[in-house]
């Protein structure tokens, strides 16, 4: 809700893949800022590219909904489903925090609890998140909470600041125990899983504050490790063998 005093306007968004509802929030000498309510059936497919639409056009988003999107490392013991895939590569691929209640949103007679209703975010940050069991309904209201003086991204220019136990709880909660390993496709699937769930957590458990100081220069000598490391890891991911064990700048 938008109280009458925040001067606010509605905006149109069209887009093939959500059925949306937004809103332009103008701050006075700040940035503005679009929320966008987004509600995908479950039967129709996610595009990618309709994702990127939601957020290509604006500098502060938040969307937040029922996405009907299901992936292990926001809703655990889940039946993934491809949305919920498409979703994990695209905040990977563009770093904008996804952010879920630990709690389940979705309850079904007959099949697990899931977490269906997430907001993604880019150019602010989502403190807090909760689901509230308080209507008769098979959906749980989400709270979302907006630090509005935090317009940035999990990048150079900040500082995360992690609450180390709700990180703890997230991971064992969504990171599964020892995968089964049968070929190098598992090895690769199980460091994706781990990776992005590992990410998940952090960002879902953490305060990024913008820094005010010029950011530190990284040493040469560790410039230089970084890359030999680095090209190590792509000549290893080119020829599928594993990288060589002593450190060649040792």
């Amino acid at each position: 809700m938008i109280k009458r005093s925040i001067p606010h306007h509605e905006i149109k968004i069209n887009n093939p893949s959500f059925e949306t509802s937004a809103i332009k929030i103008e701050r006075p000498n700040n940035s503005t800022i679009t929320v966008i309510s987004a509600y995908r059936p479950p039967r129709k497919p996610l595009l990618p590219q309709d994702l990127h639409q939601l957020f290509s056009h604006h500098n502060n988003v938040l969307v937040a909904g029922d996405l009907n999107a299901k992936h292990v490392s926001w809703s655990p013991n889940t039946q993934q489903n491809v949305a919920g895939h498409v979703i994990r590569r695209f905040c990977d691929s563009t770093g904008f925090p996804l952010s879920a209640p630990l709690e389940p949103t979705h309850f079904h007679k007959s099949l697990n609890n899931t977490v269906i209703d997430m907001a993604i975010s880019k150019g602010m940050t989502i403190t807090e998140v909760s689901s509230i069991p308080e209507l008769s309904s098979d959906h749980n209201p989400v709270l979302f909470e907006v630090s509005l003086d935090n317009f940035t991204s999990p990048a150079l220019s900040t500082y995360a600041f992690p609450n180390w136990s709700k990180f703890q709880t997230i991971l064992t909660n969504t990171l599964p125990g020892n995968p089964k390993i049968l070929n190098t496709d598992d090895i690769d699937n199980a460091i994706q899983n781990f990776n992005s769930t590992f990410k998940n957590a952090f960002n879902n458990s953490s305060i990024f504050k913008t820094i005010k100081k010029p950011i530190s220069c990284i040493p040469s000598v560790i410039r230089d490790k970084i890359k030999i490391k680095n090209r190590l890891r792509k000549d290893w991911q080119d020829t599928k063998y594993p990288p060589p064990l002593q450190d060649p700048t040792q």
